[in-house]
């Protein structure tokens, strides 16, 4: 893991202890980036929750350490260790089918499992948006290394990034 990687965990570590709509935020941007996130399993079996309206739900990491962090918390769930899934991998195999079984995914759940709770396919749509804002910013940015103007203020992108996807709608 290089530098860059180690202060993106760290920085996600801290986000742990941040509202649903940030936690949601960075979860997006770490996706969007990295092309993968975590879930959980112990041997075949994969962790699924249920909310409070008795939704279930996949939960969802940026991180193999969030995904621990979070396990950790619930000794019910010791058994459990993180999971990595490739992005293309699960929207091409497993994303129609939590859609189907009306398994929603929980975003990157606290370390009490509190998360937002979204519909894969909207999950995907975001990251896809993020995915393609990024692209805009970055053509931006060559743009304006191009004529002088500056760089892109990464901490503003992050707010209104947060700001867009605070509340997503339930399915």
């Amino acid at each position: 893991m290089n530098e860059q990687d180690r202060l993106a965990e760290q920085q996600l570590l801290e986000y742990v202890q941040l509202s649903s709509p940030e936690r949601y935020a960075a979860f997006l941007e770490s996706v969007a980036r990295t092309g993968r996130f975590w879930i959980a399993m112990s041997g075949e079996f994969v962790l699924t929750l249920f909310d409070e309206d008795g939704q279930e739900l996949l939960p969802a990491w940026p991180s193999a350490a969030t995904a621990r962090a979070s396990l950790a918390q619930a000794p019910q769930l010791r058994e459990y260790a993180p999971a990595e899934r490739e992005l293309g991998a699960w929207r091409e195999h497993t994303a129609a089918a939590l859609m189907q079984a009306k398994v929603a995914v929980g975003v990157f759940p606290s370390d009490r499992m509190q998360s937002v709770t979204v519909d894969a396919g909207l999950l995907l749509s975001h990251i896809d948006e993020v995915i393609a804002e990024d692209a805009a910013l970055d053509d931006d940015a060559v743009d304006d290394e191009a004529d002088g103007s500056g760089g892109l203020d990464l901490e503003r992108a992050q707010r209104e990034l947060m700001q867009k996807f605070a509340k997503p709608p339930k399915s």
